[in-house]
């Protein structure tokens, strides 16, 4: 078998994507709004289609640090704005719609029109909304070494970032219902553990060969490896309706994926998070998705189990070296200052509970985001020419 090159990207950069709502502003329903937008700046790498016509993505440069991430993102944001306010449409960003209930069309693109025929109806019912963090990988052995120390910790991430508590106008019960729902798909989930790169690539071959995927972005893990950008990403979280806290999950990812880096080396030590049973793991999966911060971790294979809050309070007191050498630090106090204020989802369940307004959710998600976006002389530098 003929083995797929890992082109190795600058040692552990950052990188970020994040699926936004297209939005009437006046009904706050989604809006089939991505071809117009792409007609209207066709040219600029930073925003692109997604899989429905309500959604666009934005995505930034390769980044060398968490402060010019944050600074790519933001500018990005105030550009794509002021062009869908050209258009008449507004920006939201969070893990679902919580009114949508028809159907949105596909964007036609020829991958996503053979991926809405080969998936049948949950494609037309999908409209959910993720951000994916990518980190710089040395090679592709040093990427799926990562992958598997950090599938323990994925559902830490999905309770951090739910916000997707509502889903066709009901109160799902869960944190995170996009996770949920795009599990019933065949190529979302967890993914396998592979020992070396080579171990990955015969996988794909095979798996290509069989007809499973056609290219490696055919591939939804909730982690996955990029190996045409040289980067392992993150892609288990919800979209976040600020900034703020996605900067705040990156540089949680980022030193996370340093600490597990050197933690074979002796250079770090403490707090670990080890790999379990395939029950077990589909079982925090699903209580970090229902429950959110308020789950409990099964931790180890015995069944012991803590609260989650506790469990990443552990993550943040190992991590927070590293995090200092990163200039992270301020963004991990932010996040552990979040377990008492409230994720999104909690956020959006006040706002409804105090309004018993559903459109009330999603104008609180689009005044969230746009208090962030203004642009001051620092953030001009990084806007797309």
């Amino acid at each position: 078998m003929t083995g797929i090159e890992f082109k190795s990207s600058p040692e552990f950069s950052l990188g970020m994507e994040i699926e936004l709502q297209l939005l009437n502003p006046h009904t706050l329903e989604l809006v089939d709004g991505i071809l117009p937008l792409l007609a209207q700046k066709p040219e600029i790498p930073c925003i692109q289609p997604e899989f429905k016509q309500a959604s666009v993505e934005i995505s930034s440069q390769v980044c060398r640090n968490i402060h010019e991430l944050e600074a790519n993102i933001l500018a990005n944001l105030c550009y794509l704005k002021a062009k869908c306010q050209n258009l008449g449409m507004n920006i939201c960003a969070a893990g679902t719609h919580p009114f949508c209930n028809h159907f949105t069309p596909v964007t036609p693109i020829p991958r996503y029109l053979a991926q809405h025929t080969a998936s049948g109806y949950i494609a037309d019912i999908m409209t959910t909304f993720a951000l994916q963090i990518h980190v710089g990988m040395p090679s592709g052995d040093v990427a799926v070494d990562i992958m598997g120390k950090l599938k323990p910790y994925l559902p830490i991430l999905l309770a951090l970032s739910a916000s997707s508590p509502f889903w066709w106008g009901h109160d799902t019960g869960f944190a995170s219902y996009r996770r949920c729902f795009l599990s019933s798909f065949r190529t979302y989930g967890s993914p396998p553990s592979f020992p070396t790169w080579q171990d990955f690539s015969d996988f794909f071959i095979t798996a290509q060969h069989a007809g499973m995927f056609e290219i490696i972005r055919d591939i939804h893990w909730d982690l996955r490896p990029q190996p045409d950008l040289g980067t392992l990403e993150i892609r288990i979280m919800d979209a976040q309706p600020t900034v703020k806290e996605s900067i705040m999950l990156a540089a949680f990812v980022h030193s996370l994926v340093l600490y597990l880096h050197n933690y074979p080396q002796g250079t770090q030590t403490g707090f670990l998070l080890s790999p379990l049973p395939w029950w077990m793991e589909k079982e925090n999966f699903f209580r970090a998705s229902r429950w959110g911060l308020d789950a409990n971790y099964i931790e180890d294979q015995e069944g012991n189990s803590r609260p989650m809050r506790s469990i990443v309070k552990d993550i943040l007191d190992a991590i927070g070296m590293t995090a200092d050498t990163l200039g992270e630090r301020p963004y991990l106090h932010l996040l552990e200052q979040r377990l008492d204020t409230g994720a999104s989802y909690i956020r959006q369940r006040r706002v409804f509970e105090s309004t018993g307004s559903l459109k009330a959710v999603v104008a609180s998600l689009v005044k969230e985001l746009a208090e962030e976006l203004t642009i001051s002389p620092y953030y001009l530098a990084y806007i797309p020419k």
